[in-house]
């Protein structure tokens, strides 16, 4: 299921080729350098080798299964060859996170979406519970509380656990793999085993279980989908055009029924075929024994035929029932006064709706059923329909949601939503109900506040997320930056290092000493270099830790001490400073001090060589806030080389005309950042520096 399990190093390459194109879509990807524009182009596809039934290497070494059927039926679409290749599980996703690999199958989970982009899910592998005979069976996700739970310890449970199995306390026991976790329940350390049936099930039929059952009870809880790298965005979208093409004309459910109808049938039919050989062989032996052991034996086998036959019997009126209760089910939701409409989680297609629905909507049939949500933006807004998807998700369902639909001939309804998860044919599907309360709304005033209350408080809610998203998203950037800059800036002493030990050792051997030991200095050098780069991330880190204590501070005693402080501890620096009368903020009084002395540190050192070095402190007010500003007539450097101005370790100035690590900015900017301010610079070569802060947080725009 993940898929993931190492099954041996069998390894099996397999072509798929058909020549028929899709689109405009396929035809950005047939296009090859130098190759004849008729030639399909050929897409290297990884699998697992032993993931039955979606993919497996059959006795003569050849990919079998679900999705080896599948790529031959997409590969006709879209006018493409693929090349399978079937490998343990590690070894497959290794090759498509190295790009030897164009595409792989697997489950959609949030870890994995951050190295690849899933098309929509196209099957769903079946799990169960697997426990000791005679124990109570789970009817729901609800009777797995109070159990121990066995499971996989692997990346697609992982993230199940976190999603489906939220509200499942456990305790889980993690095993590296199925038969681990079935060893689990045998020896009491967990009561039952939640594992996929493509792992547990070859384990029952081996009669490797000792005496495990399967429950009865199906679960359906990831999405097997399509995966491509990241910018391959043209390929995903060819593969889910045709895999639509597929499920609209009915190929792709005519497969799920072929491969995916039922693991466990399948395990107990190969348990009963390797019933009936030993019986055959025990038969065979006793027949050359005596002819009464054969007339015994011939008089069981016909008492075995009739309790066959009286269990077809029953499993025939059984089955004849259950179509009976659907056909009712079926007519019973057709007819309902109140709008209905059944959605497959993973996909997002409308599977069915009612004609209460239709009428709502004022849409045809088929402008609905069998189209994706997403293409209904007609009909509902956009963000609020993924607010909606992403509650169901976490809350597992939804209970009259405020909702605003808009008519086919454009007349807009307030509705209410209710949504709940249920399992059809062994997959996730969404029933919700929608009742239009917009003739209720128009007479009670009441009511009508109430609801726009509650519809306000949705929308803050989704503007709430998606500006979380937001800064999510320019956090990581910032962090990825920062990461890539402090690993390249470390990566100069460590190398210096390097070089200067290789050099000691050689002169060491040729027996030069006094060259050796010159060697030794630079290698201190290096690592001094290295420890005070260290020490001063440590300090930067630091900073966004600190708690903001903001209290009034008189800033020009602040700059006074900051500026004695320095002068003291650098008596060669001849700079002049004035400090004016600095308008008084409220700040951190310990970050204020670290931005003076960062700030008073660089205009003294940057100008420690001019003739006449002068550093001037100033403050203003305007409609951002209170600023204070730094000026020096020092060294200066060019704007155009600022790009970087406050990342860790970088230096405006080349050589080692000055000291210092490149930290002191990067401290600066995040104590600035941290009470909510803004810091800008202005430098020019031979002319100097004007540094300005403000402490106080940035106004909220109005609305």
């Amino acid at each position: 299921m993940d898929p993931g399990g190492a099954h041996g190093p069998c390894t099996a390459v397999w072509q798929v080729s058909k020549r028929h194109l899709l689109g405009g879509a396929v035809a950005a990807l047939v296009v090859e350098q130098g190759r004849a524009a008729a030639e399909p182009k050929r897409l290297r596809y990884g699998g697992d080798a032993g993931f039955a039934p979606f993919e497996s290497l059959d006795g003569q070494g050849r990919p079998q299964g679900f999705q080896i059927d599948l790529l031959a039926d997409l590969g006709a679409l879209m006018g493409v060859q693929f090349d399978i290749a079937l490998q343990p599980w590690a070894q497959t996703e290794a090759a498509f996170r190295q790009g030897r690999v164009d595409l792989v199958a697997m489950v959609d989970t949030a870890s994995r979406r951050q190295w690849a982009h899933f098309a929509r899910g196209h099957a769903t592998p079946a799990m169960a519970l697997y426990q000791r005979p005679g124990q109570a069976q789970a009817q729901s996700l609800q009777g797995l509380v109070g159990l121990r739970i066995a499971v996989l310890d692997r990346e697609a449970m992982r993230d199940t656990l976190g999603t489906w199995l939220a509200g499942v306390p456990g305790p889980f026991v993690k095993a590296a793999d199925a038969r681990l976790a079935l060893l689990a329940v045998q020896q009491g350390l967990a009561d039952v085993a939640l594992l996929p049936r493509a792992y547990a099930d070859p384990l029952l039929a081996k009669d490797n279980a000792g005496g495990l059952v399967a429950s009865h009870l199906n679960l359906a809880l990831q999405a097997y989908a399509f995966a491509v790298a990241p910018g391959q965005d043209a390929l995903r979208a060819a593969l889910q055009q045709a895999l639509d093409q597929l499920e609209g004309n009915g190929r792709l459910e005519a497969l799920r029924q072929r491969w995916l109808s039922s693991h466990r049938d399948l395990a107990q039919r190969a348990v009963l075929e390797q019933g009936l050989s030993r019986q055959r062989s025990w038969t065979w032996g006793l027949a050359g024994a005596s002819a009464l052991a054969v007339m015994a034996l011939g008089g069981g086998l016909w008492w075995r035929g009739r309790r066959i036959a009286a269990e077809r019997q029953r499993r025939a009126e059984v089955e004849a029932a259950l179509l009976r209760a659907e056909d009712l089910l079926a007519r019973t939701f057709a007819h309902h006064p109140d709008p209905m409409l059944i959605v497959e989680r993973g996909s997002g297609l409308v599977r069915d709706a009612n004609a209460a629905l239709l009428a709502l909507l004022a849409a045809p049939a088929e402008a609905v059923i069998g189209r994706a949500l997403a293409d209904l933006d007609r009909h509902v807004d956009g963000a609020a329909l993924h607010h909606l998807v992403q509650s169901l998700a976490s809350d597992g369902a939804l209970a009259a949601v405020p909702l605003r639909l808009r008519r086919g001939d454009g007349r807009a309804l307030d509705c209410l939503v209710s949504a709940d998860v249920v399992e059809i044919d062994g997959a996730g599907h969404v029933f919700c109900i929608v009742r239009d309360i917009s003739e209720q709304l128009a007479g009670d005033a009441a009511l009508r506040s109430a609801y726009d209350a509650l519809s306000e408080q949705l929308a803050q809610s989704r503007r709430e997320l998606e500006a979380a998203r937001e800064a999510q998203a320019r956090a990581e950037g910032s962090l990825n930056e920062f990461t890539r800059t402090v690993a390249h800036d470390l990566k100069t002493p460590l190398h210096a290092v390097q070089g200067f030990a290789g050099l000691l050792r050689q002169r060491l051997v040729a027996g030069h000493v006094q060259e050796a030991l010159k060697h030794t200095e630079h290698i201190e050098r290096a690592a001094r270099r290295m420890n005070s780069m260290i020490d001063s991330l440590a300090r930067l880190a630091q900073v966004a830790r600190q708690p903001l204590q903001r209290r009034p501070v008189d800033m020009r005693q602040l700059a006074q001490d900051t500026w004695a402080l320095q002068s003291s501890s650098h008596p060669e620096r001849r700079a002049e400073c004035r400090i004016e009368d600095l308008l008084p903020t409220q700040a951190d009084p310990d970050l204020a001090a670290q931005v003076w002395q960062n700030l008073l540190e660089n205009a003294a050192k940057y100008s420690a060589d001019v003739a006449q070095p002068k550093v001037r402190v100033d403050s203003w007010r305007d409609e951002r806030g209170t600023w204070y500003r730094v000026t020096d007539n020092g060294d200066g450097f060019d704007m155009a080389r600022a790009q970087a101005l406050f990342q860790p370790f970088q230096r405006m100035h080349a050589g080692g005309r000055f000291e210092g690590t490149g930290v002191g900015l990067s401290v600066v900017r995040r104590i600035v950042d941290h009470h909510g301010g803004e810091v800008r610079l202005r430098s020019a070569p031979g002319v100097g520096t004007v540094a300005e802060f403000t402490l106080d947080p940035a106004p909220t725009a109005p609305g």
